[in-house]
């Protein structure tokens, strides 16, 4: 996750208060373990718990106050974790509370008195945890798939750019993962005539459009961006990152633009929730920024001439 993302993440879930912020960590478990992993509770008359994890029969409970005072937050979760004891400890023998701030070790030590609380009763309990935002986006960050970041993401209200951006890093940092390194160097600033290299690989009936695209794309600064983006890794991890496209790409059928995108499709259903013009975009100004730089299609009689100097 990218870091401007994660911390938009943890902004918006600290701001969170009292029942928005329980909607919140209802909404992470759902987002997490799916319907069929988590079961929510109500609102209100919830018996101190936010819902239930089935498989390993653990009930979430959540407290997000304005700010923090000992006292109410040791009665908060005392009084949770005895409504967990009375209503939930028969079948469930794990707990969980969320807080939305930084946990200081007195916080963390409350766990060892809701043990004598459990042991004074003979109600076993195996797990008493509390955690805070630090474990909470430590969470998000290990457990979460892309689309599951996003997910959670879109539904905190995060910028959309930041969204984006990160997508299109996890998208890249995931086609260089574990491939053999190319020791060919990459130039970014090779010239190309690209009009010319658009008609030798499309169809006579397609080379306005994929000309105007890619005036678009050079125009609007999508093309810098990305370049700006690529530019902060290493030359073997864009070597990977070139043979990876290279080989999805030969992967595919038809024609070159019949393959474009197909290929742009495969990558945005992989990355995305869905529903996301902006990062379909993207994904193709990655494609398209390839082509530019001499990794996909035939070659303009300049390229080749460059290969053989």
């Amino acid at each position: 996750m990218d870091k401007g993302l994660k911390a938009n993440i943890e902004a918006l879930i600290k701001a969170k208060r009292g029942f928005e912020f329980e909607a919140v960590i209802r909404e992470i478990h759902l987002i997490k373990f799916g319907s069929d992993g988590y079961q929510p509770t109500r609102e209100r008359t919830d018996w101190g718990a936010e819902g239930l994890i089935l498989s390993t029969k653990t009930i979430t409970a959540a407290y997000g106050p304005d700010a923090y005072v000992e006292k109410h937050f040791k009665k908060k979760v005392t009084d949770d974790f005895n409504e967990f004891l009375n209503n939930w400890s028969s079948a469930n023998n794990n707990w969980t509370m969320y807080y939305n701030g930084s946990l200081a070790p007195l916080q963390l030590q409350i766990s060892d008195d809701l043990k004598t609380i459990a042991d004074s009763r003979s109600i076993q309990v195996d797990n008493i945890l509390i955690k805070g935002i630090e474990q909470i986006l430590q969470m998000i960050h290990e457990d979460f798939s892309n689309k599951q970041v996003r997910q959670l993401a879109e539904y905190l209200g995060v910028a959309k750019e930041l969204l984006t951006f990160d997508n299109l890093r996890s998208l890249i940092d995931d086609l260089i993962k574990d491939l053999a390194i190319n020791p060919e160097n990459i130039k970014y600033g090779i010239q190309i005539n690209i009009k010319e290299k658009i008609a030798l690989n499309y169809e006579i009936e397609d080379v306005d459009e994929a000309t105007s695209e890619y005036e678009e794309l050079a125009l609007n600064g999508t093309l810098k961006k990305v370049f700006g983006i690529l530019s902060g890794y290493q030359s073997e991890e864009i070597n990977s990152l070139k043979f990876k496209i290279i080989t999805d790409f030969n992967k595919q059928r038809g024609t070159f633009k019949e393959k474009l995108e197909t290929l742009t499709d495969l990558y945005y259903n992989k990355y995305s929730s869905g529903n996301d013009d902006e990062f379909y975009m993207y994904i193709r100004c990655v494609l398209v920024y390839c082509f530019e730089q001499c990794i996909l299609g035939k070659k303009t009689k300049e390229e080749l001439k460059g290969e053989t100097l």
